[in-house]
């Protein structure tokens, strides 16, 4: 910078002047031209003078501020960098991410086929109790009964309503959701049974209608576990119900038949205890039903207390709906 800016000073009457030389004034004195004539030559050749040292001055400052690479020799080319250092920090990354995620695609592909081929599902631990879901089969739960029907309605309020008449003066009574609400107070495994209560009933004034109830459990999908659950469940659902229609028409209850009925249950109480998918699908209402049924009769077995076979029967009844309402969660 100080380069650029030197000047030239040239003496003029003992007085010195910063003047570029070519700024030059020009005196329009004649006696001043004469008087300095003998310079005028010398002035001539220091122009020229000046205009090489300018040259050379500015040459030389721009080669001062513009720092050019030294020339290579011929045939020789300065080698450039191939690969880039931070490009290089990059690809480091994409590798190691694109690794990572080839793992973890691999690990939940590897899951997958696992899960399908073994037919298993991961074991759970909730409530102190672990569960593995096992695999699933159809299992025909279908069931019919011989039922006495008291009416049918079109909403559930009115048969809630008649149902509340009917306990009051002691009868049984259970609601069936079908095509309509139908209210029934009593059932039988067989026809005969079915007759007898029937003809009891209208003994009573009440009029009542005789026909079998289907529950339609066709392809009823649950666990290889819980299949033996339920068909154990439907077959205690038939005994009790067996039993309880044996005493209501004067016969009598072996001893050697409610010790053997007691030991299913429990057996079957202790099978169901504690597992989750047996309270999802509502089997404590089923498994609460029988074990009061079996209580009342075995208190007519042992003071032949005619009330309790009627308690049995509403109880059977609550049984029948807690069974259809499971078959209905399985399909």
């Amino acid at each position: 910078m100080d380069k650029e800016r030197r000047t030239i000073s040239i003496r003029l009457n003992d007085e010195e002047k910063s003047e570029p030389p070519e700024t030059h004034k020009e005196e329009s004195a004649a006696a001043e031209e004469k008087e300095f004539e003998w310079i005028l030559p010398e002035r001539r050749d220091s122009r020229k003078i000046i205009e090489l040292k300018k040259r050379h001055i500015q040459k030389k400052a721009g080669a001062f501020y513009e720092k050019k690479s030294p020339r290579l020799p011929v045939g020789r080319k300065k080698k450039k960098h191939l690969v880039n250092k931070k490009p290089i920090i990059t690809l480091q990354k994409k590798v190691v991410a694109s690794a990572a995620f080839a793992i973890i695609l691999g690990i939940l592909f590897g899951f997958g086929l696992l899960m399908v081929f073994s037919g298993d599902s991961v074991a759970t631990i909730d409530d102190g109790y672990e569960e593995v879901a096992t695999t699933t089969t159809d299992l025909d739960l279908s069931l019919d009964f011989h039922v006495v029907q008291s009416g049918a309605y079109e909403t559930e309020e009115s048969a809630k309503e008649f149902q509340d008449k009917l306990k009051e003066n002691g009868f049984p009574a259970a609601i069936f959701k079908g095509e309509k609400y139908y209210l029934f107070i009593g059932v039988s495994p067989s026809a005969e049974g079915q007759d007898a209560l029937g003809a009891y009933y209208e003994g009573k004034g009440q009029d009542v209608y005789k026909k079998v109830w289907s529950i339609d459990g066709q392809k009823a999908s649950v666990s290889d576990e819980m299949a033996g659950q339920m068909k154990e469940g439907k077959a205690l659902l038939e005994k009790l119900t067996t039993l309880d229609l044996v005493a209501l028409s004067d016969g009598k209850l072996k001893e050697a038949e409610m010790s053997d009925i007691k030991k299913e249950v429990e057996a079957w109480n202790e099978s169901g205890s504690g597992r989750k998918e047996w309270d999802k699908i509502g089997g404590k209402e089923l498994e609460q039903s029988l074990n009061s049924a079996l209580e009342e009769l075995e208190m007519y077995a042992s003071d032949e207390t005619v009330p309790s076979l009627w308690v049995a029967q509403q109880h059977l009844l609550d049984g029948m709906v807690a069974f259809q309402n499971v078959v209905e969660r399985l399909k």
